[in-house]
């Protein structure tokens, strides 16, 4: 009998395959499964390692690196940044061709490429592009379960440690009237800065506080203050979690236009010259002068870029009181001190000297200055007569003349303005009088006739005389008493030896003077046959 064979069906080959399918199917899902599982364990012991490398640089450096330090190459990191680690260890499973560390500054949302060691700083620049982070986490993608894995720093360190900020502050170099520009040193991991200013050094008056991620900060607007305002400022930095200690408190000033301290001197009759110190910071100055110290700038005042200004036009002998302030634009400083000055009073030219002597007072010299005194000013005379001072007075003067005197006049004239005055000129010419005494004598006109004369300066209003005859006193005769006449007739008396003597009395506006004629002896030789020529004297 003859057996037969009989194969697979179409159907039942269907079915073979598709259960080695499957069957081959589960092979390859466990064994990629496997190999994911396989690179997990890899990232997770990669990240432990680099987490703990981080950990040991803060016990060394009280800080965590920047995150330029741990994207370098993979010898420049595991040289000087980790030393220790493995190069292998910072590259991830899958990191693409050519790369030699895996770990990038930036979370995993922001990276394109998946299989990466993602360092997470704390968000300062300091930490992005400096040296330092206070904290940091470090994340990968499990394979697996496509789940973040993210490995925390041990250490949440407070910014004070990284130290406070050195702070500068000083008025702006433009305009450091109203604005303040302050900058300080970085602190490592801030994020940002409390910029802090006020009126005191407590921090309690005006105070005002801004806050910016730059390590510099402009404070404009502030009021203007002629003497300069004074502000206390202060700095802090803040990281994600706190805010670090607060600097050394600096000191800055906004821009004063202190007052300046002004000089007047006179240069002529006319042009007195102000002069004062420069100011920091003005461009020009306002001066103004006055008359009275109280009102100011009535057409006496001007602006100017220069440290002095010359008055012209000024009145002779005048008080002028002066300030200055400086100013900048719309700035406006501080008066300066007030002083004034008296210009000078220009001396008179040479003039003449006026003399007369009219009736009825001849006895007088009559002086008259011819002296001319500038306008606002008046002419003051010293009198001098014969060289020696008279006395001061106006621009004439009488000097009564005594008895046998002559005199010789001259004045010193000078122009005078209240407490001003110009020097002295003399007068181009003197004058001179004099007073003649009068004289008396007596003589025997005629045979027992006595006789006399005398002479009066001609401007004399009246004179008497007074004549006395003495006889030889047995038969002697006194004769004596005022007359107008000029003799005596005496012949109807005995002569013997004797004597006449006469005096004058000249009399004037001025007053009268006697002068007495020496005595005029006579004697028997002139009785009785006496001749005029033998018996005068």
């Amino acid at each position: 009998m003859t057996k037969s064979l009989r194969g697979f069906t179409i159907v039942e080959l269907l079915v073979v395959i598709s259960i080695i399918g499957i069957l081959a199917t589960i092979t390859f899902m466990g064994f990629g499964r496997y190999q994911a599982d396989t690179r997990d364990s890899a990232r997770s012991g990669q990240a432990t390692i680099l987490a703990e490398s981080l950990e040991k640089y803060y016990e060394q450096n009280g800080e965590y690196p920047g995150c330029p330090a741990l994207t370098g190459t993979a010898t420049t990191v595991t040289t000087s940044v980790l030393p220790g680690v493995e190069p292998q260890t910072l590259l991830t499973p899958q990191a693409p061709s050519g790369t030699t560390n895996s770990i990038q500054c930036a979370d995993l949302t922001n990276i394109s490429q998946p299989d990466t060691f993602a360092y997470v700083g704390d968000n300062s620049s300091t930490c992005l592009s400096g040296q330092a982070c206070l904290t940091f986490q470090l994340k990968y993608k499990d394979e697996a379960t496509g789940q973040i894995i993210t490995i925390n720093s041990r250490h949440n360190t407070s910014i004070a440690v990284s130290g406070a900020p050195t702070l500068s502050a000083s008025a702006d170099g433009t305009n450091g009237f109203t604005q303040i520009n302050s900058s300080w040193t970085a602190v490592n991991s801030a994020i940002s800065y409390d910029i802090v200013r006020a009126t005191d050094s407590a921090f309690t008056a005006n105070v005002v506080t801004q806050t910016t991620s730059a390590t510099s900060f402009s404070t404009t607007g502030l009021s203007f203050n002629p003497a300069g305002g004074t502000y206390y400022f202060r700095v802090r930095a803040n990281s994600v979690t706190s805010s670090g200690a607060w600097s050394s408190t600096v000191i800055a000033s906004t821009w004063g236009l202190a007052a300046p301290t002004t000089t007047v001197s006179t240069s002529s009759s006319t042009v007195f010259l102000q002069s004062w110190n420069a100011v920091p910071h003005a461009t020009s100055y306002t001066f103004q002068c006055s008359g009275d110290g109280v009102t100011w700038g009535t057409g006496c005042q001007g602006v100017t870029t220069a440290t002095s200004y010359a008055y012209g036009g000024a009145a002779q002998g005048t008080k002028y009181y002066v300030r200055v302030q400086a100013t900048n634009g719309s700035y406006i400083g501080l008066w300066s001190n007030i002083t004034s000055t008296i210009t000078t009073i220009d001396a008179p030219a040479a003039f003449p000297l006026w003399s007369t002597n009219l009736l009825p007072n001849w006895n007088y010299l009559n002086l008259g200055s011819g002296v001319s005194c500038p306008a606002g000013t008046s002419p003051s005379n010293d009198w001098y007569i014969n060289g020696s001072y008279w006395m001061t007075g106006g621009v004439s003067q009488s000097y009564g003349l005594s008895w046998n005197q002559s005199v010789t006049a001259s004045v010193a004239s000078r122009c005078v303005t209240g407490a001003a005055s110009s020097a002295f000129v003399w007068a181009n010419n003197t004058a001179s009088m004099s007073l003649p005494i009068p004289s008396v004598w007596a003589y025997l006109a005629a045979y027992r006739t006595a006789g006399w004369a005398a002479t009066c300066p001609n401007w004399t209003t009246s004179s008497v005389y007074y004549f006395s005859v003495h006889g030889d006193g047995t038969v002697g005769y006194v004769q004596s008493g005022a007359t107008q006449a000029t003799s005596w007739d005496g012949t109807a008396y005995s002569w013997g030896n004797g004597n006449i003597r006469a005096a004058i009395v000249c009399s004037g506006p001025w007053g009268s003077y006697r002068v007495d004629s020496s005595p005029a002896p006579f004697g028997p030789g002139c009785v009785p046959t006496i001749t005029v020529s033998q018996c005068t004297w």
